[in-house]
């Protein structure tokens, strides 16, 4: 493990291409996070055509999810062709999270469509160093952004993504289900300017 000036041991990051010898260990990976003890809810006001609408922050009660169940099965698909990008991060020589990205021909940017840090793992420079990476991926490709959709209610991934220079481009109340109307459950349009 490197050492900081200050004698603290730093955790050691790797970020590589996944493979198939790590798909045993990313479907044992943590990924559940507490939701909607503070969300962005929707608000509309005005009438049609001179619509309003804000996202504000609101609090609620929390509750467990899950961003995942990850099968060998579903990570196969996505290393053989699902994913245009697919890196596995190890944190001191561990499987610690994972990130994918996906090329839409329609576009010259690229859509964060994976992206999950071992529960255990959080905050301790993971996500950071998987998204990093991708970044660097894009900019070799010349892509003039990467877009991510977090719905409302994962305030951690949504400061993340502003921590990390990601704006908010608009809202879909409507991206999954009649339920995304709720408070919370709408989906975030972010993205991260990269030219």
């Amino acid at each position: 493990m490197p050492e900081e000036a200050g004698g603290l041991a730093m955790p050691e990051i790797t970020v590589r291409p996944a493979g198939e010898a790590d798909f045993t260990a990313l479907t044992q990976l943590d990924l559940s996070y507490t939701a909607g003890e503070r969300f962005l809810a929707l608000e509309r006001s005005g009438s049609a055509p001179e619509l309003t609408f804000a996202l504000r922050w609101q609090t609620g009660e929390p509750r467990e999810r899950i961003y995942a169940e990850l099968t060998e099965e579903a990570l196969r698909r996505a290393l053989t062709g699902g994913a245009d990008l697919f890196l596995v991060a190890e944190l001191d020589g561990t499987i610690a999270g994972y990130l994918m990205v996906v090329l839409p021909r329609w576009t010259d940017a690229g859509e964060v469509t994976d992206f999950a840090v071992h529960r255990p793992a959080r905050r301790h420079g993971v996500g950071r160093a998987l998204l990093e990476s991708a970044v660097v991926w894009a900019r070799e490709r010349n892509l003039r952004a990467l877009w991510v959709e977090p719905q409302g209610e994962t305030r951690e991934g949504i400061e993340f993504y502003l921590r990390l220079g990601f704006r908010v481009a608009g809202i879909n109340d409507r991206w999954a289900s009649n339920r995304d109307d709720e408070p919370g459950r709408q989906t975030v349009y972010m993205y991260l300017d990269l030219r």
